[in-house]
């Protein structure tokens, strides 16, 4: 990632294989969440693929692969890891976040 304001992207080694596989691209975005008693937040997930309209969108380079951050993302002051988890054709990414 380069020194510009934003997360700091990580991509872990099997996640990096895996998506070098699926096109070398990463979607990085919030999703709703909402708890029990009310309330939201927005938890970051990762998709294999290049958004559908990437105009404002914060594009990095991590690792060999093109991530794509959404715009409600780019003024965190975090480290977002970029992971795999399963097997074959059933793995999946899952993003963790942590301060600073």
């Amino acid at each position: 990632m380069t020194d510009q304001a934003g997360p700091r992207v990580v991509v872990d080694a099997a996640a990096r294989d895996w998506l070098r596989r699926q096109g070398s691209a990463v979607t990085v975005r919030g999703s709703p969440r909402h708890g029990c008693c009310g309330g939201t937040v927005a938890v970051p997930v990762a998709e294999a693929r290049t958004p559908d309209q990437p105009v404002d969108w914060m594009i990095e380079e991590a690792d060999g692969v093109r991530v794509y951050l959404a715009p409600e993302l780019a003024e965190l002051d975090v480290t977002l890891t970029i992971r795999a988890e399963g097997f074959w054709r059933w793995r999946r990414l899952f993003v963790e976040r942590a301060s600073g």
